[in-house]
């Protein structure tokens, strides 16, 4: 009996969607013929899948804030080699852009809360945690935050930035946290897990 094909838990098509402050996706339907002709152009910024039958452009923006999608009606998006190169070059993307802020971001809150880690580390973490503190004052973010609306990967941070001063998760840690964010942590961690059950199939999608 023939294998069957493994089908992706999310197909990435038009109607797939990423559109976040500090990254997103757009897609852009044009003539086939002209995608024919883009394709065979070399370009910075511009990634290119193409055969026989099945042509799509990705193009990189100036400001890595995401991708530009380039297809056509005649883009066959149930082909499973062109799914898995999107999700790829998705992914990749969100890793950079990862690099680029949440180091950036993460400098910042350090500067307006008055607090200080011995360093940031931008790195893939197990299913469901998103940030990491160690005993040696260092931090560590997912890149899928980048993801997340600017709140969520501010809470995330701060949580990490409490545990600078309590390596626990005691009546202290959530009291320190709370003036942190000025607001009820625990109900605020509560609320940030019911947002990320949402989403944790697709972003754990991406980033395999």
């Amino acid at each position: 009996m023939a294998n069957k094909k493994i089908e992706p838990l999310f197909w990435i098509n038009p109607n797939f969607r990423l559109q976040f402050p500090y990254f997103s996706i757009k897609w852009y339907k044009i003539e086939h013929q002209v995608l024919l002709q883009e394709v065979l152009q070399e370009g910075m910024g511009k990634m290119v899948y193409q055969t026989k039958k099945n042509q799509m452009m990705i193009v990189l923006r100036n400001d890595h804030s995401g991708l530009d999608l380039i297809y056509s009606d005649f883009t066959q998006f149930d082909n499973l080699r062109l799914q898995s190169w999107l999700r790829i070059n998705i992914r990749d993307q969100i890793i950079k852009r990862a690099n680029e802020v949440l180091p950036h971001r993460f400098h910042e809150l350090e500067t307006i809360k008055q607090i200080k880690a011995k360093g940031v580390k931008v790195k893939k973490l197990r299913k469901r945690i998103l940030g990491q503190c160690n005993a040696f004052k260092i931090i560590s973010l997912s890149p899928v935050l980048v993801i997340f609306p600017i709140d969520f990967l501010d809470m995330v941070i701060l949580h990490e930035m409490a545990h600078l001063k309590y390596m626990h998760h005691r009546k202290t840690f959530w009291a320190y946290l709370s003036v942190l964010i000025n607001d009820d942590a625990k109900q605020q961690n509560d609320l940030r897990d019911i947002v990320l059950s949402k989403y944790i199939d697709l972003y754990e999608f991406l980033m395999k």
